[in-house]
């Protein structure tokens, strides 16, 4: 019977080697089998090292039971680069630190798992930046970045991430330490590694034993030999990451600073600015440092990395020029290059088209706005060191295009707002086109080709034909400037038919690319999805020297095996395929706009934006955990293989393929494991169902509906705990509670109960109120401002959820003397809980005669045209998004359209409200300032500006904290086993900027479990927004 990973001897002595992290359970193998790729390939374990030396313990001891090392960084890999048998070696968790930095010259030292938008935010505060820019630059590791040799829209001013390297420190695959730098600095370095594991120095007694100096040698000779090769049969871009830099080498060889051009190959001869001196900067010393930039891991683990800078742009502009043709705007790019832009990016129709649709591009997309959707729409930026240069270079523009009568119209954009709206939808693009809803996906496949930049409108109409040849078609977008556009044709490969769409387009592509003298890749690299086109693409003698620089880093093959050279089919790892099926379950949401349930699971394109450390919400659990367990795109993972009928299997692709291979593998009699439900449950255990997973990822995979679904099914099976079905119903206790106040308040916080309800006894649960908001309403019904004569009073309906009744009513309270004082007539109807609650404990099915009541009351109100208006942000969420989704209809949309927030309402009507505020302003002085916190549902579904925008006009000064979910997420913080890390995740970013605030400044939070939070570890009170303005009004 195969045996389970975790007994496997390498799992048993890694444990005892390294101080960082070895998992081999079956949860972690599966979230690690896949990235932002096509492809799936269950590892034998991960280790997550802490040091260098855990590094060298891991690689020598893999080396020793012969079984692969795959480095990993944000898995944001597009073409499988990051996944594969054997041990997936993750570098974010610990190996993340900016080590040096040396701002005069112009240079960073960090380690590989550190993030490339987290190295440039701190870069920034010193004027200086990564050239390199590649999309996925906020969960993309400088681990990750070097191995696809990533480059991104600036590419025609910085180059690829091969012209930015300057020294690595790598573990070679015997584990040796070494370093690789400029002239003579190749050494093998100290490393403590393990004397029990027979630590190496050149002449150690391994079989093969890896110096890197003789490395150097070896890597010269095979350049000397095969230069005719390398010079003539690569492709002819400067944009490549497809096979490896040999070209580089070959350069360095040839370099004479008399005539520094002269060593230059004909693609490298090709840059042009300031990307040809930083090019000639790199080859003018002999360094095997850029030889690593695209390998891949294949070559070595990298550990450490000195990167060059450059100094940040003080001043850019946009022109957005739209052209109504695809490859008449492809056809202008060479003539606007030589305006000297520092980008020129392409968005396409269909890229458009989608975008336009996405809650995600809400408020960011109004530079289209009053345009019909152009198929070619170019975004060209100029920057400089004034405002001048800047505006020299639009005019530049402007000229040529009245010069050559180009066809565009040219919209100008200096505001840098305007700006970062323009490049935050660009650069979400693989996300926007695979949030498309449908089982034929825009799947990479000719994903980074790069031409030469005056062959793209050829390449774009060939290609074009090529995809309707096979019955599809494509959307395109990306790095114009550079000759690399993001091509993604649209596959459903669930079919035998799509796959075989899959494998033609690629033949076909393969054919088109060599033929225009291109890359398959320009950016992104090999992976399972291009190597096996190496041979073709460069030529037999080109793809000889790849096989011996290959072997001579890593005679064994356990480097990261099946990249880059003797690689299996395409077809051979898809995640996907025509034998994929899942188990057919019976929901209580319906997903109707999903499919089912598991359509969206697989909506999860597995491109890691969930796995950002900062700006927006998503994701609270990964921010504070960093594990990718607690990662959207890690639950995600679990629950597909839940839900699939596939096995996957273990596979070791050194097999037939390693110069020796072993027949004998010693990972391929394993368990092929397959989650259990408890698995899931552990890893949707730390969700904390803030939904911006729906919105802040295009993908659009919203977690806390399949959280709810599968704790309800699992619930079914294991029974409902005493605690979640008692939270899940609050609002059938709160007016017995509130009847009995304070006794019930006292009896709740009793530690005995506490204990029997694992309710953290750190906190004190919310104070139910005698006066509740009902007995109040009752008293003052027929109170009513007085009516101004013949205007009929507008009708809202007060939506007023448990706590605002039960607990805080004075926040209701304050929300009725505002809308009255507005001059609208309030009804509160007839009411059940929202059900909230019910969902965020996993009870779906129980919610339902809830929801029929509340439809009930208020669809006739909506028809009437009658807004309804929400406090509590959850529950108008609730309203608004899942009301639709588990009772579809007339009645569902209906209430979900005419529901919003309070604040929204109010700003609506902003006349009478302005009226109203200018009126209690002149009674007070100065502008008192807020610090506000946004409810995660708020900011996923709504926005926050209504609330901002309703401050600032009751006179104060608004600043929002940045800030991710707080922590509390309703009962989640005050469930003892979650309480620790509620408060991890307040203290993120919340819980500090309320303490920093003066004891002037006002705190504000529409959410009352935020409030809640923010009082308990801080001790400010925080109040509601009506409260603010209620209080401003009086």
């Amino acid at each position: 019977m195969p045996s389970p990973a975790h007994e496997h001897p390498l799992a048993q002595a890694l444990a005892r080697h390294v101080a960082g992290e070895v998992r081999f359970d079956a949860p972690t193998r599966l979230i690690y089998s896949t990235d932002a790729s096509n492809y799936q390939v269950m590892p034998l374990g991960v280790v997550l090292p802490k040091t260098t030396d855990d590094v060298i313990a891991t690689v020598t001891l893999c080396a020793e039971h012969g079984v692969p090392v795959i480095p990993r960084g944000g898995g944001s890999s597009l073409c499988g680069s990051s996944i594969g048998p054997g041990v997936i070696v993750d570098f974010t968790k610990y190996m993340d630190a900016l080590l040096d930095l040396d701002a005069s010259g112009h240079a960073a030292r960090v380690q590989p798992g550190m993030i490339l938008g987290q190295l440039n935010k701190r870069l920034g505060q010193h004027g200086l930046q990564f050239g390199p820019d590649p999309a996925s630059a906020e969960r993309a590791a400088i681990g990750g970045v070097i191995g696809a040799n990533a480059t991104g829209s600036h590419s025609i001013r910085y180059g690829m991430t091969a012209d930015n390297v300057t020294a690595l420190k790598v573990v070679l695959a015997d584990g040796t330490p070494a370093e690789f730098g400029p002239n003579g600095h190749d050494k093998r370095t100290k490393g403590q590694g393990d004397k029990g594991m027979g630590e190496q120095g050149d002449e150690g007694n391994h079989s093969v034993t890896l110096s890197p100096r003789h490395l150097v040698e070896r890597v010269q000779g095979i350049v000397r030999a095969h230069e005719d090769a390398i010079r003539h049969d690569f492709p002819k871009v400067w944009r490549r990451a497809s096979g490896y830099n040999l070209d580089y080498v070959a350069e360095m060889l040839a370099y004479d600073p008399a005539r520094p051009t002269a060593c230059l190959t004909e693609a490298n001869a090709r840059r042009q600015g300031s990307n040809l001196e930083n090019h000639l900067r790199q080859i003018g010393r002999m360094n095997l440092a850029p030889l690593f930039a695209g390998a891949e891991g294949t070559l070595g683990v990298v550990v450490e990395a000195t990167l060059h800078l450059f100094p940040r742009p003080k001043h850019t502009a946009l022109v957005i020029t739209a052209f109504d043709g695809l490859v008449e705007a492809m056809r202008a790019v060479p003539a606007l290059l030589t305006t000297d832009p520092a980008a020129i990016e392409l968005i396409g129709g269909m890229f458009i088209r989608v975008a336009r649709e996405l809650p995600e591009c809400r408020g960011r997309i109004g530079w289209l706005d009053g345009q019909a959707t152009p198929e070619g729409l170019l975004v060209i930026e100029f920057d400089g060191e004034s405002e001048a240069a800047v505006r020299a270079g639009v005019e530049r523009l402007q000229r040529l295009v009245a010069d050559e009568r180009l066809p565009c119209a040219l919209r100008p954009l200096f505001d840098p707002a305007a700006q970062a709206d323009v490049w935050y939808v660009r650069k979400i693009g693989l996300n926007v086109l695979t949030s498309i809803r449908s089982q034929a996906k825009p799947v990479s496949v000719v994903e980074d080709v790069a031409v030469p930049v005056e062959r793209l409108a050829e390449y774009v109409e060939r290609l074009s034909a090529i995809f309707a040849a096979h019955g599809t078609e494509g959307a395109f977008y990306a790095h114009a400037s550079a000759g690399v556009l993001h091509v993604r044709p649209l596959v459903n490969l669930h079919t035998a038919q799509g796959v075989a769409q899959l494998k033609g387009i690629a033949r076909d592509a393969l054919a088109l690319c060599r033929e225009l003298g291109g890359a398959m890749s320009g950016e992104h690299g090999d992976g399972y999805e291009r190597s096996h086109q190496n041979e073709a693409l460069f030529g037999p003698r080109a793809y000889q020297a790849f096989c011996e620089l290959k072997d001579a880093f890593d005679p064994r093959g356990l480097l990261n095996p099946g990249k880059k050279v003797r690689a299996v089919e395409m077809e051979s790892h898809l995640r996907y395929g025509p034998t994929y099926a899942t188990r057919p379950i019976q929901t209580t949401f319906t997903f109707h706009h999903n499919g089912s349930f598991a359509a969206l699971v697989e909506q999860c394109n597995g491109s890691g934006v969930c796995r950002k450390l900062d700006g927006g919400v998503m994701c609270p659990s990964y921010r504070a955990t960093r594990e990718e367990m607690h990662s959207t795109r890690g639950r995600a993972n679990l629950l597909r293989e839940f839900l699939s009928e596939k096995r996957l299997e273990i596979q070791d692709s050194r097999l037939d393929h390693s110069p020796i291979a072993n027949l004998h593998s010693p990972i391929s009699n394993l368990q092929s494991p397959k989650p259990s439900p408890d698995d899931v449950k552990a890893a949707l255990d730390l969700c904390l169902s803030c939904k911006a997973c729906a919105t802040e990822c295009a993908a659009g995979v919203d977690m806390s509906k399949l959280k709810s679904e599968f704790l309800s099914h699992f619930y079914r099976a294991r029974g409902v705990p005493l605690r979640a079905w008692l939270l899940g119903r609050i609002a059938s206790f709160a007016p017995l509670a509130s009847a009995f106040a304070p006794l019930s308040n006292w009896l709740a916080n009793l530690p005995l109960g506490k204990r029997l309800l694992h309710i953290a006894p750190e906190r004190t649960l919310p104070a139910f109120r005698r006066q509740t908001f009902e007995r109040w309403w009752r008293a003052t019904a027929g109170a009513r401002q007085a009516q101004p004569s013949g205007a009929p009073r507008p009708r809202v309906a007060l939506f007023v959820d448990t706590f605002a009744r039960y607990n805080h009513p004075h926040v209701a309270i304050a929300a009725v003397k505002v809308l009255r004082a507005i001059g609208c007539d309030v009804i509160v109807p007839a009411w059940r809980c929202c059900g909230r609650p019910l969902l965020s404990q996993g009870q779906p099915e129980a919610v339902l005669p809830w929801v029929r009541f509340n439809l009930a009351q208020l669809a006739p109100l909506a028809r009437q045209g009658v807004p309804i208006l929400g406090l509590e942000p959850s529950c108008i969420s609730a309203l608004r998004d899942d009301y639709p989704d588990l009772l579809p209809g007339e009645e569902a949309d209906v209430v979900a359209r005419m529901t919003q927030s309070v604040e929204e309402f109010v700003v609506a009507h902003g006349a009478t409200f302005a009226e109203a505020a200018n009126d209690a302003s002149k009674t007070q002085g100065g502008r008192p300032s807020i610090l506000l916190h946004g409810h995660c549902h708020q900011k996923a579904l709504w926005g926050t500006q209504a609330t901002r925008a309703l401050l600032t006009s009751a006179g104060y000064d608004v600043r929002e904290v940045d800030s991710t979910c707080c922590g509390m997420a309703g009962a989640f913080g005050y469930e003892a086993e979650h309480f620790a890390l509620s408060r991890r995740i307040g203290e993120l970013a919340l819980l500090p900027a309320v303490r920093a605030a003066s004891a002037e400044t006002l705190i504000v939070a529409p959410g009352t479990s935020c409030r809640e939070q923010i009082q308990h570890f801080t001790g400010r009170a925080a109040l509601h927004p009506v409260e603010v303005v209620a209080r401003h009004l009086a």
